[in-house]
């Protein structure tokens, strides 16, 4: 079942420009079936509940409530309901010059699935101003509609940024991890990383903090001396050779930061660990 609003043409006076054909709401209904061979609209759709099943072109998606989809002209559509969980969906079918510069601009062409952005509210305006279209009292449809348009691409376009920003951070720090892990004994400094990776050191600090909970300094510091105790435990060094094998500048250095860390001295750590 579905209620469908249809927009006769005169209510959009430059519809090469912007122009809705239709808007509505799809109730859920496992038959539920739209192909399109070569479709000349943008296809906009937000799941209210429910599953579907979305191919555009060589892309396909599985979208779930929350989730927001835009097919483009020019391709063809092919989008149904789950037969176990069929979807409810609320929907506008639209063209047009204005249509194809935001798409172009906020690059929403990267995909076709927009996961979990609120953008209900937005749909429902723009479905009630469909439905008051051919009222006489109804005035300035075109502008009201389209500003609801560019919201909507232009949140969708934040989401898609947002998505690929913490991917990239995600990578950045499990390439700045795997630096501090391979130079363990190097005593090297957030500088020297910054250089080899070609971020920032506030940068580096920012993803690194964000990904794991902690600064890469503390992390660094915590797994040199997770090192020394290693050492201390099941070598015979002395703590002036284990100071010398971690590049620290002395040895009264060392066990400063070892104290300020493990609660003990290198050598009382030793000595308790030994009794133990």
């Amino acid at each position: 079942m579905e209620h469908v609003v249809n927009i006769v043409p005169g209510v959009f006076p430059r519809p090469e420009r912007f122009r809705i054909q239709m808007a509505g709401i799809t109730y859920p209904d496992r038959s539920y079936h739209i192909v399109r061979e070569n479709s000349d609209i943008y296809c906009m759709e937000f799941v209210i509940e429910g599953k579907g099943d979305v191919t555009c072109g060589e892309k396909h998606v599985v979208p779930v409530g929350g989730d927001t989809y835009i097919l483009p002209p020019h391709a063809a559509h092919d989008y149904r309901s789950s037969i176990t969980d069929p979807y409810k969906k609320i929907w506008v079918n639209m063209s047009g010059l204005l249509c194809d510069a935001l798409y172009r601009e906020y690059h929403l062409g990267e995909s076709i699935l927009f996961k979990q952005v609120p953008l209900y509210p937005l749909f429902e305006r723009l479905l009630e101003l469909c439905e008051h279209s051919s009222d006489p009292q109804a005035q300035d449809i075109e502008r009201k509609a389209s500003l609801i348009i560019h919201d909507i691409f232009a949140q969708l376009a934040q989401r898609h940024l947002d998505e690929h920003l913490s991917s990239s951070q995600n990578r950045y720090a499990g390439i700045i991890k795997d630096m501090l892990d391979r130079k363990v004994e190097d005593n090297i400094n957030l500088g020297v990383v910054s250089k080899e990776i070609g971020l920032s050191i506030s940068q580096i600090s920012r993803i690194f903090t964000r990904a794991y909970g902690e600064s890469p300094y503390h992390y660094y510091v915590s797994q040199r001396i997770q090192l020394a105790t290693e050492l201390l435990n099941n070598t015979g060094m002395r703590i002036q050779e284990i100071a010398s094998r971690l590049r620290y500048a002395d040895a009264h250095y060392f066990s400063t930061q070892f104290s300020s860390v493990i609660g003990l001295s290198p050598r009382q750590y030793r000595d308790q660990n030994a009794t133990d």
